[in-house]
Parts: structure tokens; C-alpha cells; sequence
């Protein structure tokens, strides 16, 4: 019978047998914690911040968030792992430790345990010696408790996680080396598997919505014990446990008692000849082998075929795959080179189910690419048009725990697949039923965009179905403009549609402090709510413009373009702007004060007039008499294969004639502006040029931008070589 102090005294010795690993983890920990975060204080004391920007770099070096701590324990896990169970990769210590008289089990968790105590004693002194630095530097422990305590807990629950992995191969396995490479299978093999996976159903289904990134990062996540740890890093928030994380943390609590309770398992059927020997359970090695053999063959056929597109080296990647994994697992479970081929039988089926993914990929047999539902089955339906969009800042002003200001991002179609719900869903299916169509005839292994008629803008879209039964489904397709011109023209005058794609209509007054026009490198604050002051302004001009921007007609963007920009500040960016004038610092915060801006067109006439009684001359947006010249630089001429540059005598042309400037611009644009009318200038053949005005007597310029074919014949004539 084993007493307790029989027990605490084989965790002694198991100490005393891995001196070198306490070691090492101390050394580890010493220089990543108190080390780091002495020079991290004195660094930061040096550059006077302030002690609040010091609390929040040290809640993140001593709580969950810190990277080098993550790949500290993942290290340490595979050390302790492996030199908790090593014994009984030698014959000699298995006999030895089988023949104390202690009960198996009672051995199995002095060994299993003080794997984890080691490191959790470690990692626990130098966080009090981390703590005692702070206290040097004058820094409150009890500010960081928080983080700390959270972190030292989270991460030791993490680390008991993977390195229940480690030991669990080890005991599997008869060697160290292949103890190892049995960790590293059952860390990497999931994860690998759906990464090529997630490659052949991107490059193979055309219409991939973001080449299956929604499909398969939420496995991905999960895929492996350190995908799991090095997500759920990703998830704390200071210390603040959310939601997702707390279920991420009882996930992690039911592998480590799964994984736990399978090495007792394992541990206690495991023979003692198994020693030496490559797996220490025989049926286990087709269990293992199989799914690695599938996996090299499938991902040398894909490689192959990424390289060359050719069916033939597809086969030939396939095969390299199939010989080279079946054969070193072969000699690895042998270590005799006759056995190579010894069941060749599992190599050949292997590869044949390798060859049948590779193919329902390739030949498209899931019917992905056609897939269209029926429009009974659909709930809702969005649509974003991602060439048309990429001037909309999606996102939100954020102020931090420090009181820095930053702009959170949003990806645009992540905005607009929460936002929209198309009622009339004719348009967006009429293009997806071309797209599809188009797809069928196009050769797609010889296909490049630049076989598409430049003069013809791209129209990439994406799609989201909600169906019926509460699944969402993503696709992506590519169409010219000039094909899906009139159902574009059907989706910009469909309220649905633009009330999804701009998120100003979903600015509230309340959330709205002031009103900034810019126009050209000309930028003022018209209305700014200072205790109320301009509030009422504020809120007049926020309705009028949703109001016009809800009226805009397509008619009207094919005839006009945008004169000026307008940006509805929100609080935080109010506040963020109120800071840079203070320090009078005009780069700070930069980023997140000149996003949100939205084009004001000459047919706004409720903006217009009230944009009026804020002093703003609009009138003179639209007249020419100020502007004195116009200079063209020939150089941009040779990407449209009209004139080449160098057979220029001079890189600018200028006009100066008060005729034909006043023709050129009722034609031309504001370049800045341009791109944000899907229907005007943007979409032809166009060239730049520099507008230089002398109103009041200063002198300004605005680059412009006009259609080839728009320009006078005098202009078209000069311009030639």
C-alpha cells in the first residue's frame, strides 16, 4: 500500500531527475517576466509616459495577452512532456520504475503532475519577483493584480492542455524521436488538413467567398490544442473575461480531463516491452499512418497543380506525396527498409481517397460554382459591390482604456451583410444568373484579367443568401461593368440597398458633434456643438443630407459628379480633433479625424441651402471664371497607348484660353470626388489634369480629372505627338 509521503517522495526525486528542465524554465521565466519588466518600466520612465499608458503596457506583459508567454509554454510543454515520460523509452528505467513497489497509477501521477506543478511553482516566484520590481519602480501591485492573476491561471490552464498532448504521445510512442514527431502530428494535423482544404476549395470554387475563410476559420480556431491556446490569447481582453472565452475555457477544462484520463488510460495497458519499439500500440499505426498518407498525397497533387495546372503533375505531385509519407512512416514504425511497402494494400486506398478530394475539388462535383438558390428558399438577401465602395470608411472612432483615440475597422462587406436586406431581390439575382452563366464557358486555367477589355470596368461583387432554414451562404463573382449595367442601376435607386451600403444613415443626431466641408485642400469646421451652440445646425444638416443622399437618382450621378466632400463627426472624433488642435499636432490622430466623408452633389439642394446659411460661398463650386490655366501631364497618355512619353518635347500642356477651359470643365471632375459616383468619370478612359484658381487673390489648385473623349478636338490635337 502507498502512503501519501511515499508519493510526495517520487515527485522529489522526479525533480531531482530533471534538475536541468526546473532549470531552464526558471531561467525562461526570469528573463521574460522580471527582466523584461524592469527595462519596460525604466524605458517607459525614461520617455516620461504617462502611468497609465505604464499600467496598460504591463497588464499586457504580465496577464493573458502576452505573445512570448504563449510560446514559452508551448515550449515547456513538449520539454516537460517529453522528460515527464521518457523512462519508458528505455528498457533499463522501465524495469527500474516498474519494479518499485508502488502501484502504476500512483506512478503514472507523480510523473503527470509535477510536469505541470514544475512550471506552475516557476512561473508563480517570478511573478512575485515581477511584482517586487514594480513595487522598486513605485508601481501599486494591486493595480496589476487583476491581469496577473487571471493571466498566471489562464495560462497554466492552457499549458496543462497541450502538455497532456505531449505526454499522451509519448506514452503512444517507444522512442523520444518519434515521441516528438507523434506531438507534433497531433498538434499540426487538423490544422494542415483544413488548410488545404480551405486552398483547394479556394483556388478551385471560383465563386469562393473569401477563399472559405468563413468557412473554415471557425475550425481552424479548434483545429489543434495550440490553435485553441494561441486563439483564445486573441480573445482576453485585459483581464475581462468574455463570453466566447468563458466557453473557449471550458472547452480547454474537458480536453485537459479527456486527454488526462486517455494517458491513464493508455499508460496503464502499455507493455513493458513496448520500449524501443516505434508505436507502443500496434493498432494504433494504421490509425496514424492512413490520414497521414491521404494528406501528403492530397497536398502534393494540389501543389503540383498550383504550379503547372496540368493534370499530369497533378498525378505525379499525388504520387510523390503517397511514396515518400508511406515509406518514412513504414521505416519509422520498422526501421527496416524491406518493410517499405509492406501494406501496400492501405498505401494504394490512401491515395485513391487523396486522388477522389482532390478531384470533387477540380471538377467541381459538389455543383459550388452553379449553386444558386431558389428564390422561394431565401429569406433575405445582400449584396456588396466592392469596386464601387472602397471610399465608404467602415468602422468606428474608439476611445481606449489610456484615452487614445484610433479608428476601429470594419471590412466593408461585414458592414453591409449586417445592414442590408434587399426586399426586391430581382436585381442581385439577375447578376448572380449571368456571372454564373459567364463562368460556365470561361476557361479558367488560361484566364487573366487582362484579357478583359480594359476600357470595361470590373464589376467584383459578393453575395449573401439567408435562406429560410437560418443557413447563410457566401459566393463572389466578376463581371464587366457594361453587362450588369442596368441592374446596378436598379440596386443604386432601391433603398434597401444604399440605406446598407452607408453607414451615415445609420449616424444618429445624437452621436453627431459637428460638421466638417472639405473641397480640394480647403477644409473647415461649419457646425461644431460647443455646449449646444451649433447643435441645431448639427442636426439639420445630418437629416437634410440623409435626405438627399436617399433621393439620389441614378440619372443624376450619370450627369453630375460630386462638387465637395462632407464628414458628419461623430463624438469620439470630435473629441479626437479637439485634442490635435490643443497640442496643435495636425498628424496626430489623423487616421481616425479624415474618415467619414460622403460627396455632396450640385442637386443637394437641402444641403446646399443650409450649407448656405453657414457662410459656405457654393455657388462659385460650379463657376470657372477664377481658374486662370490648366496643365495636363503628358506622361500619364502612354498607359492608354495614345502618346508615349518620350516622344513628348515637353511633359506638361498647358491651356489658358478662357473658352476652352470653360469647355474642358463642364466636362472634368474632381479627382479627389471622382471615384465616389459609380456612374460617372470613374469608369472610362480618362486623364488628369491641374486646375489653378485666383480667387480673392490666392492663388489655389485642384487636380481634375476628364474623359479622353470629352476633351475639346483643339486639346486632343495638341496633345498628340
Amino acid at each position: 500500500m502507498t502512503s501519501k509521503s511515499l508519493f510526495f517522495r517520487l515527485i522529489q526525486e522526479d525533480v531531482k531527475r530533471r534538475l536541468w528542465a526546473v532549470t531552464l524554465a526558471f531561467l525562461m521565466f526570469f528573463f521574460s517576466l522580471p527582466v523584461t519588466i524592469a527595462m519596460v518600466i525604466g524605458e517607459s520612465l525614461k520617455q516620461e509616459e504617462t502611468l497609465a499608458t505604464i499600467y496598460s503596457q504591463l497588464r499586457h506583459l504580465m496577464g493573458f495577452q502576452n505573445g512570448f508567454i504563449t510560446f514559452l509554454m508551448i515550449a515547456l510543454s513538449i520539454v516537460m512532456g517529453v522528460t515527464s515520460f521518457s523512462y519508458l523509452h528505455s528498457r533499463q528505467k522501465i524495469d527500474f520504475y516498474h519494479g518499485i513497489p508502488v502501484n502504476r497509477k500512483h506512478l503514472f501521477w507523480a510523473n503527470y503532475l509535477n510536469g505541470i506543478l514544475i512550471v506552475a511553482v516557476v512561473y508563480g516566484v517570478n511573478l512575485v519577483l515581477t511584482l517586487g520590481v514594480t513595487t522598486a519602480y513605485g508601481i501599486s501591485p494591486s493595480e496589476l493584480m487583476g491581469s496577473v492573476i487571471s493571466g498566471y491561471l489562464l495560462f497554466l490552464l492552457h499549458y496543462a492542455m497541450i502538455y497532456a498532448v505531449t505526454v499522451l504521445a509519448m506514452i503512444m510512442t517507444g522512442s523520444v524521436i518519434v515521441g516528438i514527431l507523434g506531438t507534433a502530428v497531433f498538434e499540426g494535423y487538423f490544422t494542415i488538413l483544413l488548410i488545404v482544404l480551405q486552398g483547394c476549395y479556394g483556388y478551385f470554387f471560383h465563386t469562393s467567398y473569401r477563399s472559405g475563410e468563413e468557412l473554415f476559420r471557425p475550425f481552424l480556431m479548434k483545429s489543434s490544442p495550440y490553435a485553441i491556446f494561441i486563439y483564445n490569447v486573441a480573445l482576453d481582453n485585459g483581464g475581462r473575461l468574455g463570453a466566447e472565452l468563458v466557453s473557449q475555457i471550458i472547452i480547454v477544462s474537458v480536453l485537459i480531463v479527456i486527454f488526462t484520463f486517455l494517458c491513464l488510460f493508455l499508460y496503464k495497458k502499455r507493455g513493458s516491452e513496448s520500449a524501443k519499439k516505434a508505436m507502443a500500440f500496434k493498432i494504433s499505426m494504421p490509425i496514424i499512418r492512413i490520414p497521414i498518407v491521404v494528406l501528403s498525397s492530397l497536398s502534393g497533387c494540389f501543389v503540383f497543380w498550383t504550379i503547372r495546372s496540368d493534370m499530369g503533375w497533378a498525378v505525379f505531385g499525388l504520387l510523390c506525396g503517397m511514396f515518400l509519407s508511406h515509406c518514412v512512416i513504414e521505416i519509422i514504425y520498422h526501421f527496416d527498409f524491406r518493410k517499405l511497402f509492406s501494406n501496400w494494400k492501405q498505401m494504394i486506398a490512401s491515395a485513391l481517397v487523396a486522388a477522389v478530394i482532390f478531384s470533387s475539388f477540380q471538377m467541381d462535383l459538389f455543383g459550388y460554382d452553379s449553386y444558386i438558390p431558389s428564390e422561394n428558399s431565401i429569406d433575405s438577401m445582400a449584396i456588396s459591390l466592392n469596386n464601387d465602395n472602397n471610399w465608404v470608411s467602415y468602422g468606428d472612432a474608439v476611445r481606449d482604456t489610456i484615452d487614445h483615440y484610433r479608428w476601429q475597422y470594419q471590412n466593408g462587406d461585414d458592414y453591409i451583410f449586417s445592414h442590408m436586406k434587399l426586399e426586391n431581390k430581382a436585381p442581385a439575382l439577375s447578376m448572380v444568373k449571368k456571372a454564373v452563366e459567364y463562368n460556365r464557358g470561361r476557361n479558367w486555367e488560361r484566364f487573366t484579367y487582362n484579357d478583359w477589355d480594359q476600357s470595361d470596368r470590373s464589376c467584383d461583387f459578393s453575395v449573401k443568401y439567408t435562406l429560410k432554414n437560418g443557413k447563410n451562404v457566401y459566393r463572389s463573382y466578376s463581371l464587366k461593368n457594361s453587362e450588369v449595367k442596368e441592374e446596378l442601376s436598379q440596386l443604386y435607386e432601391d433603398q434597401d440597398f444604399i440605406q446598407g451600403v452607408y453607414p451615415i444613415f445609420s449616424q444618429t443626431t445624437e452621436n453627431t458633434s459637428a460638421v466638417r466641408v472639405s473641397r480640394g485642400s480647403q477644409s473647415s469646421i461649419i457646425s461644431r456643438d460647443k455646449n449646444g451652440t451649433d447643435k441645431a445646425m448639427t442636426e439639420k444638416l445630418l437629416l437634410a443630407y440623409q435626405t438627399d443622399l436617399s433621393q439620389l437618382k441614378v440619372e443624376t450621378m450619370s450627369k453630375e459628379n460630386p462638387v465637395a466632400s462632407i464628414q458628419f463627426m461623430t463624438k469620439i472624433q470630435a473629441e479626437a480633433d479637439s485634442k490635435r488642435e490643443e497640442n496643435q499636432n495636425s498628424w496626430q490622430y489623423s487616421d481616425l479625424t479624415s474618415r467619414g466623408y460622403y460627396p455632396i452633389y450640385p442637386s443637394f439642394t437641402n444641403t446646399m441651402n443650409l450649407l448656405r446659411e453657414c457662410q459656405l460661398d457654393v455657388d462659385s463650386w460650379n463657376s470657372y471664371d477664377e481658374i486662370k490655366e490648366i496643365s495636363f501631364d503628358l506622361s500619364q497618355l502612354s498607359k492608354y497607348d495614345k502618346v508615349p512619353y518620350e516622344s513628348s518635347s515637353s511633359q506638361y500642356y498647358t491651356v489658358s484660353d478662357p473658352q476652352l477651359i470653360a469647355e474642358i470643365m463642364s466636362q472634368a471632375a474632381i479627382d479627389e470626388y471622382a471615384g465616389m459616383n459609380p456612374f460617372g468619370i470613374w469608369n472610362t478612359e480618362r486623364i488628369s489634369f491641374s486646375a489653378v484658381s485666383s480667387a480673392l487673390g490666392n492663388r489655389s489648385e485642384i487636380q481634375y480629372i476628364v474623359p479622353l473623349k470629352q476633351l475639346p478636338d483643339s486639346v486632343r490635337e495638341a496633345l498628340k505627338p
